[in-house]
């Protein structure tokens, strides 16, 4: 497998590199009434809803209560769907008749376990075939019209994994090694590591696995280098991993491991560290790249702005590392600047 390295940039290209920014939040919507009812409904006092949102449904007898958003797609309801399989039948045939009408273009069904009886009806009746899963329900789209190719987008195409690089006050590293995987069965140090979770930010994730993993206090200081692979896994066949190595600050200093995946965690001295690390590997230049950076990659909550008034969202930005009091406190504590 192929991997490439992804490092902040000298402070001469800062100016000329934009920021990137992660996170979003969606609340609720304005409504219109089914179109057979003939009634509008009143809106709500949250005017966020109208960025992602164009309207919702009620239904009636000939459709069933959706949510239609600014690209055309329908949302059913999931806790809308009639569990009897004929009454499912007759109200899914009349509701994408009327949607077409309408000009809807995509339409999103969500089937819950307890519906999973439906799943094959919606598929050799109607067409539907699957988005994505998770562990209570399975998601299903549609593409109504048959003069334009189907637009709707793809289920997630990437993982996002988080490596945290933890330093005490005395400029030790904390390294742990695992009790199964690859990692294991080559019996290598490595810092802890982690998926992100949907809904958490990278510092939370980073500093999360650290507590899970090794029972270590720690702080967010900046993220220090990334990189991308493709293929996956096991679990996660045929998709796109982006990897972030961080610079986190111990705040505790006693290991207390997580004795179902940690075999041991220890204190390393760099020198220490650095012969445990396979030189010129991709490993080898992210920790080195998050320990010794150029620049590093800070991170704070921004305003969306005009268009989304009250939604902020996390922003990452580059920052000569020279000029870093998080970068001198660092170089301070090993020694390597007075």
């Amino acid at each position: 497998m192929a991997w490439r390295r992804l490092t902040a940039l000298p402070r001469m290209s800062l100016r000329a590199l934009p920021a990137v920014s992660l996170g979003v939040n969606i609340v609720n919507v304005k409504r219109v009434a089914c179109s057979s009812a003939n009634k509008e409904d009143e809106k709500p006092a949250d005017k966020q809803a109208d960025y992602w949102i164009s309207g919702v449904s009620q239904g009636c007898n000939k459709t069933l209560p959706c949510t239609f958003d600014l690209y055309g797609g329908v949302m059913v309801d999931p806790a809308t769907v009639p569990a009897e399989q004929d009454a499912f039948r007759t109200i899914l045939a009349s509701s994408l008749d009327e949607w077409m009408k309408r000009g809807k273009q995509g339409v999103w069904l969500r089937l819950d376990i307890s519906a999973a009886a439906l799943v094959p009806i919606a598929i050799s009746e109607f067409g539907f075939e699957y988005h994505h899963a998770e562990r209570d329900y399975v998601m299903m789209t549609k593409w109504l019209p048959s003069n334009c190719p189907n637009t709707l987008p793809h289920n997630a195409s990437h993982t996002i994994g988080v490596g945290a690089l933890v330093t005490n006050s005395e400029g030790k590293i904390l390294l742990a090694r695992e009790k199964s995987g690859p990692a294991a069965r080559s019996k290598v140090w490595k810092i802890p590591t982690g998926l992100v979770d949907a809904g958490e930010d990278l510092h939370e994730a980073a500093l999360r696995e650290v507590k899970e993993e090794t029972g270590i206090d720690a702080t967010f200081e900046y993220c220090g280098a990334f990189t991308m692979s493709h293929g996956g896994n096991l679990a996660h066949a045929n998709k796109s991993n982006l990897f972030f190595v961080v610079k986190c600050k111990a705040l505790t200093t006693e290991i207390q491991l997580c004795e179902s995946e940690i075999a041991d965690a220890r204190w390393f001295s760099k020198e220490e560290w650095l012969t445990r690390m396979e030189k010129g590997s991709i490993w080898y230049e992210l920790n080195q790249s998050a320990l010794d950076a150029e620049a590093v990659v800070s991170m704070k909550s921004l305003p969306w702005g005009r268009s989304r008034p009250g939604v902020s969202r996390l922003n990452l930005g580059l920052q000569a590392a020279g000029q870093s009091p998080i970068m001198t406190s660092i170089k301070q504590g090993m020694g390597l600047e007075a």
